[in-house]
């Protein structure tokens, strides 16, 4: 029997059995669905993460007061870490060749910010004119902190877009005054968007004034909550972390088996963290998907028996009348793998529309690429060989004077 009589004889026998059919095609929809949506969120989590660390910076490093997490957050709760200090940042400039620049900050979290009888709440930045350069981030409108303004304490403040928002809607507010805490300052400028941070918080709901004004006027502290360094070039930054982490051991006086009280971050650390963000929910798709697929090839096995059981007569006369163990076995793998694969195509297609509504519904990040697509082909057609193989040999196996009883 020739290869397409015998294709065409499967295709038939699809058609014929509709309900059979179908059933068979529902569970590698399914399973193909959650896989196009795991990848579709992966690359999608995967092109976020690079985002982000290009914000951060391929050639930047993070000293942040505190140790035992990523973002160097406080030992034990409560806990006020007030030993990173402006002199810490300016003996590292001094002492490491590799830094190009350095930009000290400090901050404080859901600040209260009103302006007449609206109000809202955002970080509150303390940061200095080298800011702009180092995490090249400057102002869409308006000027940035200069050096007077750090020098006479000026009272006046940069707002985030989503500040703006809130505050101003689409009015110009450079010139305005807004009351943050007990404490009145003049809109200066208005920071470019920025999006998402590396742990998917808002960079653009945030205040910035300048640190000199913050530690003096505003929160009264000499401490620093965090450093970011610019260096010459990404290489040797490993060492360079290695450099910053035996200063500042040195120039805080601890001892060996002292825990840090500050954490080094680099580009790596902030990819790692971003992942874990992405990775729980990935896992989870996976499983779903893995789990799908394995039920659908279970339907499809089981389905494809009880055909061989229904056809006995029809694979008896197709043997009596010169057709070999190999053209059955054939005709058998290729209506599983055809159902699959249609079921896959189906499931490709309700999947990209699956990760566009996901984009639309939560703001997941989504990449669909023909990648995903080939994955998806190429996973529900072997899908379809496995679980028709049994079914197959079962029905090869078959002789034509038994099944024409």
């Amino acid at each position: 029997m020739k290869t397409k009589r015998i294709i065409l004889n499967a295709l038939k026998n699809l058609a014929k059995y509709k309900l059979r059919s179908f059933l068979m095609m529902i569970g590698i929809v399914i399973g193909i669905v959650a896989l196009t949506m795991v990848i579709s969120v992966g690359l999608g989590a995967k092109n976020l993460v690079m985002e982000r660390v290009k914000k951060f910076g391929l050639e930047s490093l993070m000293v942040r007061a505190g140790a035992g997490s990523l973002m160097g957050q406080q030992s034990s709760p409560g806990q006020q870490i007030t030993t990173l200090t402006l002199e810490d940042a300016e003996y590292l400039k001094h002492e490491i060749g590799s830094i190009k620049e350095i930009a000290p900050f400090n901050s404080k979290g859901n600040s209260n910010i009103s302006y007449f009888e609206k109000s809202t709440t955002a970080l509150l930045l303390g940061a200095t004119p080298s800011w702009a350069y180092v995490w090249n981030w400057d102002v869409s409108d308006g000027e940035f902190i200069t050096d007077e303004d750090m020098t006479s304490l000026n009272r006046i403040c940069l707002i985030g877009p989503t500040v703006r928002k809130e505050l101003f809607g689409e009015n110009n507010p450079i010139g305005e005054q807004i009351q943050i805490g007990n404490v009145q300052f003049e809109i200066k400028g208005i920071l470019v968007s920025k999006g998402s941070s590396p742990g998917g918080g808002d960079m653009d709901n945030r205040i910035m004034i300048p640190l000199s004004t913050f530690m003096r006027r505003v929160a009264n502290v000499d401490y620093l909550a965090g450093i970011k360094i610019l260096l010459n070039s990404s290489a040797g930054i490993n060492k360079t972390s290695e450099e910053i982490n035996s200063l500042l051991r040195e120039r805080h006086k601890l001892a060996d088996g002292i825990p840090d009280d500050f954490a080094v971050i680099t580009p790596t650390e902030v990819t790692k963290m971003a992942e874990k963000i992405a990775g729980t929910f990935n896992l989870f798709l996976v499983l779903l998907a893995g789990i799908s697929l394995i039920t659908g090839g279970v339907v499809v096995a089981n389905i494809m028996f009880i055909s061989v059981n229904e056809r006995k007569k029809e694979i008896g006369l197709r043997k009596a009348v010169g057709a070999n163990t190999k053209d059955i076995m054939n005709q058998f793998l290729f209506e599983s793998s055809a159902v699959t694969l249609m079921g896959g195509l189906v499931g490709i297609i309700l999947g990209a529309v699956g990760a566009k509504i996901l984009n639309l519904i939560m703001q997941m990040p989504i990449s669909i690429s023909w990648g995903s697509i080939l994955i998806g082909v190429i996973s529900s057609t072997i899908i379809g060989v496995i679980a028709g193989m049994q079914p197959a040999r079962r029905a090869a196996k078959l002789q034509p004077i038994e099944t024409l009883r």
